[in-house]
């Protein structure tokens, strides 16, 4: 598997990966160091649940993803696949 079998239209909310592309792109990034970001540049937060609509995470998670060590990227990586932004 490489990075570039999971590649998704960037900029466009309908193109934000499915549980499926997300599930497969996580799995690369739990084997991958340095753990890549979830991000795929549709930046767009949902009000209602706080959840970016392309990668899934939180505001705060997003803003400390650079700080944090690859233990801790993985964890917010496992936790992804349970959120939904409402969209």
């Amino acid at each position: 598997m490489t990075a570039s079998s999971f590649r998704v239209q960037r900029d466009d909310p309908a193109t934000a990966p499915d549980d499926a592309g997300l599930a497969a792109r996580r799995a690369l990034a739990l084997e991958t160091t340095p753990v890549p970001s979830p991000c795929v540049n549709i930046c767009q937060v949902d009000p209602a649940s706080g959840l970016c609509v392309g990668c899934r995470r939180t505001l705060d998670e997003i803003a400390a993803w650079s700080r944090l060590d690859d233990a801790a990227k993985r964890v917010v990586w496992l936790q992804l696949p349970g959120r939904r932004p409402r969209r």
